[in-house]
């Protein structure tokens, strides 16, 4: 979550968006960015760039576009390389290629802790900040009070903070901002293995996303989340994704017993994903999740003091790999607005209503990210989704 005091930016989420950590860097706006936790989370996940990768670029100062390429998984990959290789989606049961989604203006893979380590650097960012409550007074301030008895006052508060964002919840109580859960189990967890199978599977694996729907009705993902050595491939980490509808009570319960209910459905895939699963230590860990969205809604602003960014905005699945594009393009439309308004161009309320209003449009992508999540599991009818009809770009274009 964050603060523009002088015209505040606040993650409050333990991860909190590109969105909130971008705004400051370039345009003299005094700020404050907060984050819920005490300490950074060892939880890691990748994001795809395409049609948002030169908004983030010129939101950036150029020492940090220049050190863009640390933020990958595999820092030797190119930008150009990754758009020419595309994003793979292959048939499950045969293995072979149902659509190759080509970018050829480049496709930047960004794992998370990376990026924020260095889009962080030099920034002003309180931990330990869980917000509790927003007030406003009659001065046109705004104030958001934390758990730990401290306050931050200023003149913008955005909730770049999750999909179960606190702020959204300040803004619209607890059952409008709630989200829908999807009725899918969902596995989702790091690995390694030993090298020589890792450095085949970084062969025939596509570098940036490698999925898959089955007849089985089931999605299946692939990816590179880090490469620490790049001349030793048992230190590389892979992570899977995986997604079925939910068909029994330990699905529905979602019980501890996940590998062995992952192995179970693994029967008639094809490589690489039915290797990958077999070789998976049997204690590796895989945590409870959810597949969860929030379709948004117009929000009161109180003239323009508080708004909603990323996943606080508009939080959608993974399947068409919209969600870190839309963050980006939130921070691109923000900065704009607060550059008008510190230019004496527009008035804090007309520019926040105009930002709020793009954010609700885009939120379009939620119900399209959501039918993609759904055609990932309708093998027969795959063709029809909308990946095929958009590939992986915006909505609208």
């Amino acid at each position: 979550m964050g603060f523009a005091r002088s015209v505040q930016l606040v993650p409050s989420r333990p991860n909190p968006d590109p969105t909130a950590i971008l705004t400051p860097l370039q345009y003299n706006i005094s700020y404050q960015l907060v984050d819920r936790e005490t300490t950074p989370r060892d939880r890691n996940w990748g994001i795809t760039l395409s049609w948002a990768l030169p908004l983030l670029e010129g939101l950036l100062p150029p020492d940090l576009v220049s050190r863009l390429q640390a933020c990958q998984p595999d820092t030797s990959l190119s930008v150009e390389s990754a758009g020419e290789q595309g994003v793979l989606i292959r048939d499950g049961a045969t293995g072979d290629t149902k659509i190759r989604v080509l970018y050829p203006d480049g496709v930047r893979r960004m794992q998370i802790q990376k990026t924020k380590r260095v889009l962080s650097s030099g920034l002003n960012l309180q931990y330990g900040k869980k917000l509790v409550d927003l007030t406003y007074d009659n001065r046109g301030q705004v104030t958001a009070h934390f758990a730990d008895g401290t306050a931050e006052t200023g003149n913008v508060v955005v909730g770049a903070d999750g999909g179960a964002s606190q702020v959204r919840r300040c803004l619209l109580g607890e059952e409008a901002a709630a989200q829908q859960v999807l009725p899918y189990a969902f596995m989702n967890f790091p690995f390694r293995l030993p090298a020589d199978k890792a450095r085949w599977l970084d062969s025939v694996m596509n570098p940036s996303v490698d999925v898959a729907p089955h007849p089985k009705s089931m999605y299946m993902g692939l990816f590179l989340l880090d490469k620490p050595d790049l001349e030793r491939p048992e230190t590389w980490v892979f992570y899977v994704l995986v997604t079925w509808p939910i068909a029994c009570r330990e699905d529905e319960e979602n019980s501890e017993n996940r590998l062995e209910r992952l192995r179970a459905h693994i029967d008639g895939w094809a490589d690489p994903y039915k290797s990958v699963v077999e070789w998976l230590a049997d204690d590796i860990a895989i945590g409870a999740d959810q597949l969860r969205i929030w379709h948004p809604v117009p929000w009161e602003n109180r003239e323009g003091r508080v708004t909603l960014a990323g996943d606080a905005a508009h939080s959608m699945t993974f399947h068409r790999g919209q969600g870190g594009n839309l963050a980006i393009k939130d921070a691109d439309e923000f900065v704009k607005r607060m550059v008008d308004v510190k230019e004496g161009k527009l008035s804090l309320k007309d520019a926040m209503d105009a930002y709020d209003k793009g954010v609700v449009a885009r939120g379009e992508e939620v119900e399209i990210s959501r039918l993609q999540a759904a055609a990932f599991h309708d093998y027969e009818n795959f063709d029809n989704s909308p990946v095929f009809k958009m590939g992986i770009k915006p909505a609208g274009n």
